[in-house]
């Protein structure tokens, strides 16, 4: 298990180092969720491996992080790519698949293969929602500041969180909808988005309890 739980983080941070390095030369990428949930992963990660703690609940909430940045590619943003859904995932000689799928699917198999072993409770699901939510924030104050994506027309670097689109913050406007909107005001775009993470926060919190065996909290390290 040890041996299976090495291979699996370094297969992780090598996913996670190659994608970033592939994308080097895009300085703006590093202001999408998408590098910053990878790159939490891999650091977590890299704390596990170079200490004993195994610190369960940062991994939980770099987990549901990841989970939800591969969840959101496939149905909401690789389809509304102009090059078309299989491009979006050869970009940057395919960076994009390792930080869209390979680095996710291994992160949650590491998680639930390996991270399971802790006194897991219902208040633990409010760490699903502290990235997205420092993400928000961190996005919106670069947007006040004047800060913009895309082709220099979007305010914030999704199409979901574009208030300066023409649904603006509350609107409905569909007609509008293409790749650098969805024609629905970003207010309730950001509901639907802490419901799924806190509904993935959930899931993965009901995984991580079906797993682990009866060991108390003694011993173990947040």
């Amino acid at each position: 298990m040890a041996f299976r739980r090495t291979v699996l983080k370094i297969l992780i941070l090598f996913s996670t180092g190659y994608a970033i390095l592939r994308m080097l030369h895009w300085a703006i990428g590093f202001t999408y969720f998408t590098q910053l949930s990878n790159l939490f992963a891999a650091a977590v990660v890299l704390i596990q491996l170079l200490g004993r703690k195994n610190r369960y609940l940062l991994k939980y909430s770099a987990t549901v992080s990841i989970f939800m940045t591969f969840l959101i590619y496939l149905l909401v943003l690789a389809p509304a790519m102009p090059g078309g859904f299989f491009a979006a995932y050869r970009q940057d000689h395919y960076a994009s698949l390792c930080l869209h799928v390979i680095t996710p699917v291994l992160t949650i198999a590491d998680f639930l293969l390996h991270d399971t072993d802790y006194a897991w409770e219902k208040k633990h699901i409010f760490y699903a929602i502290l990235p997205p939510v420092g993400y928000l924030i961190f996005i919106l104050l670069l947007g006040g500041f004047g800060f913009r994506w895309g082709m220099g027309n979007m305010t914030g670097p999704y199409l979901f969180l574009n208030y300066g689109a023409p649904a603006g913050w509350f609107g409905f406007r569909p007609e509008t909808a293409n790749y650098t909107t969805l024609g629905i005001g970003v207010f309730y775009c950001i509901l639907v988005l802490v419901a799924l993470f806190l509904l993935a926060g959930w899931l993965f919190l009901a995984l991580a309890k079906r797993r682990k065996p009866s060991l108390s909290r003694e011993g173990f390290s947040d």
